[in-house]
């Protein structure tokens, strides 16, 4: 005997639009029928969808199998449907034990968490010369080694820098398995960043560990205003302000916010780990001890918060933080509102998020 379907009243978020209706459900989406409703009645929109986290709740996801599972239940807690965990540069055994910490948590997932899509890598091939506040462990480009991370199957996307594969190696293998390269921790000129992005990379933290914009001599900034189809940027208010934010969404259609968040986030200001450094939180911003910004403590409520100061829509925050991203990495049970996809919604009332959904459950914010 089949379980009965729940039934949620809204306007429910499509790509076109604002759908008012119904939507049948369970864990997943059955059907949204539409019919009228009280004006008065939610928003929902995709539960936003994180490609960029490092830890939460004080976990470092290159830590465990655990910090992993304590990193999703944080992000649950804070806005995010799902995400990509994030490693940094380290050695090559250290990710390794990452990509299978991964694998583990994938494999048997925890109620009332974040979903968990895959892993994103972040190094180790980027430019020992733009760390930024990566680990001193960028290594030249290896190929069978990078083969063995992407035949586990969840590794989802890659961060490198392009002046290590001048012939496109790297771009193609991940072709092969269907992960998506972006550019980035690099300093490559535009003309190289050109090349990466027209054979179809996307950027990481657009602006951030990067060669500049510039009129004269511009490097992988510079390209990608001017040529990149998809780029995550940091929509925490301190890594990108607000000009540089509107130009940029001028410029990339596909552009979607990330919050590249550190163990730090949804805990008090302290010491915390990213990778093998030692960080600092003090306020919102993570630090390196030279006060060099150390990924963020940024959450997808407070994001979405400061896209909402920003002047940016309801239904453009739901392409921005959920349908984009979801679109990038080619994963549709997530990002978007319809027949199959998981009931991770996030619900806005009176210009406010004030719930999420996960999994046709709902957990309402204080």
């Amino acid at each position: 005997m089949s379980r009965a379907l729940k039934e949620t009243v809204g306007h429910w978020w499509s790509p076109e639009g604002f759908i008012e209706g119904v939507c049948r459900h369970d864990s997943v989406v059955n059907s949204v029928e539409q019919t009228a409703v009280p004006a008065s009645a939610p928003l929902f929109l995709p539960a936003p969808v994180d490609l960029h986290v490092h830890g939460g709740g004080g976990h470092d996801c290159m830590s465990s199998d655990a910090a992993v599972r304590g990193m999703l239940k944080t992000h649950a807690q804070h806005g995010t449907g799902a995400l990509l965990a994030t490693s940094v540069t380290a050695p090559f055994g250290d990710i390794t034990r990452f990509v299978n910490s991964v694998s583990s948590v994938m494999n048997e997932p925890d109620p009332q968490s974040a979903t968990l899509l895959g892993a994103h890598l972040e190094g180790p091939f980027i430019s020992p010369d733009k760390l930024g506040a990566q680990p001193p462990h960028a290594a030249r480009l290896n190929l069978d080694q990078l083969e063995a991370w992407l035949d586990s199957g969840v590794v989802k996307v890659i961060t490198y820098a392009p002046e290590i594969d001048p012939h496109g190696d790297l771009v193609a293998l991940c072709q092969r398995y269907r992960v998506r390269a972006q550019l980035g921790h690099t300093v490559c000129s535009w003309h190289q960043a050109r090349h990466a992005l027209e054979a179809g990379c996307g950027v990481t933290h657009l602006y951030n560990a990067m060669s500049g914009v510039s009129h004269r001599h511009g490097g992988a900034a510079t390209a990608a205003l001017a040529y990149a189809k998809y780029a995550e940027i940091i929509t925490d208010g301190l890594h990108v302000e607000q000009a540089a934010f509107d130009a940029a969404r001028r410029a990339i259609p596909g552009l979607y916010s990330v919050t590249d968040a550190t163990a730090a986030t949804g805990m008090p200001d302290g010491s915390y780990h990213l990778g093998s450094l030692k960080v600092r939180k003090v306020g919102e911003k993570v630090l390196l001890p030279d006060g060099t910004l150390a990924g963020s403590c940024l959450t997808q409520r407070r994001s979405v918060s400061i896209l909402r100061s920003w002047n940016i829509d309801w239904h453009t925050i739901g392409l921005m933080t959920s349908a984009i991203p979801a679109q990038w990495i080619a994963d549709v049970s997530v990002g978007r509102i319809g027949a199959g996809a998981r009931a991770h919604w996030l619900e806005v009332q009176n210009d406010k998020a004030v719930a999420l959904w996960l999994s046709g459950q709902r957990f309402p914010w204080q």
